[in-house]
C-alpha cells in the first residue's frame, strides 16, 4: 500500500501476498520512525484485509534506559487504533552497551536471527531512512566530546553508516528512499502530533539531549514540517480540542 506526501512516496508491503498468514516483525525503538512504520503497516493490513500478525521487537539498553522507555505506551496506543489487527506485545532483549555505538545493533541483530531461525517471525521490517542533505547536516552542531568529523555526517552517500541505507531491502525498509521530513509529515497528516511527542530519538542516557545528531535530525524535520517546536505543537493541538 502506498503512502505519499510532499516529501516522497513509499510502499509498505509491496509483496504483501507473499506474507499472507505470516508473522511480520517490526524493529521498534520507541522512536518516531519505527512508531509510524508500525502504524502504516497496521493501516495496510487493515485496509487490504491481510491476515498478517505484527510482532514488535526491541532492545533494552541498561546504559540508556530511556531509549525505549516509551515503547509500552506507544504499543498500547497503536493497538487501540487498530483493534482488528493482531499486534503482539514486544519481544525484547536486555543488554548493556556501556556506550558502544555498535553494541545495540549486535544484540538486536542476534535477536532477529533467533526469531527468524525458530520461525517465531517470518520476516521483519526496519524503519531506516536517509539522512538530511549534506548542506543541512553541515549546519548541525557536533558536541564537543564527539568531534569525529567522519561520523558527524550520516546516512547519505559517501558518509557514515550510509551502507545501512544502501544495503537495506526496499521491500522491508520502506523509508530507505525518504528522509525524516516524510516521517514527521505522516504524523501531521494522520493527526498523531501527541504521539510524536511521546517518541524519543535520542541515544543519550539522559534522553532528549538536544545536541546529538539524532536530536538535531528530529528537530530539523519537525521545524521543517510544522514550523515550530514540538512542545508548542502539542499545546496548539490540545488547546483546539
Amino acid at each position: 500500500m502506498q503512502f505519499q506526501n510532499k516529501y516522497g512516496t513509499i510502499d509498505v508491503l509491496p509483496t504483501a501476498r507473499q506474507l499472507k498468514n505470516k508473522t511480520l516483525g517490526v524493529s521498534m525503538s520507541g522512536g518516531a520512525d519505527s512508531t509510524i512504520l508500525c502504524i502504516l503497516l497496521a493501516k495496510t493490513i487493515e485496509t487490504e484485509g491481510l491476515n498478517i500478525t505484527i510482532q514488535p521487537f526491541s532492545g533494552y539498553d541498561l546504559w540508556a534506559p530511556l531509549d525505549t522507555a516509551g515503547l509500552p505506551n506507544i504499543i498500547t496506543f497503536i493497538k487501540s487504533q487498530f483493534p482488528n489487527v493482531k499486534i503482539n506485545w514486544p519481544v525484547s532483549v536486555v543488554f548493556d552497551t556501556q556506550g558502544s555505538p555498535d553494541g545495540k545493533n549486535v544484540y538486536i541483530g542476534q535477536l532477529k536471527k533467533n526469531m527468524m531461525d525458530t520461525g517465531f517471525i517470518n520476516n521483519f521490517l526496519v524503519a531506516i531512512s536517509r539522512g538530511p542533505e549534506l548542506e543541512t547536516q553541515l549546519k548541525f552542531t557536533v558536541p564537543v566530546e564527539n568531534k569525529d568529523q567522519s561520523k558527524s555526517i550520516k546516512r547519505i552517500p559517501g558518509y557514515h553508516i550510509w551502507n545501512e541505507v544502501a544495503e537495506a531491502n526496499p521491500n522491508l525498509a520502506p523509508f530507505k528512499s525518504v528522509d525524516k521530513r516524510f516521517i514527521v509529515q505522516c504524523y501531521k497528516d494522520f493527526g498523531y502530533e501527541s504521539l510524536l511527542k511521546q517518541t524519543n530519538s535520542c541515544t543519550d542516557p539522559a534522553g532528549n539531549c538536544g545536541e546529538c545528531w539524532w536530536c538535531q535530525e528530529r528537530s530539523w524535520a519537525i521545524d521543517t514540517v510544522f514550523g515550530d517546536t514540538i512542545n508548542n505543537i502539542i499545546e496548539t493541538v490540545e488547546d483546539s480540542i
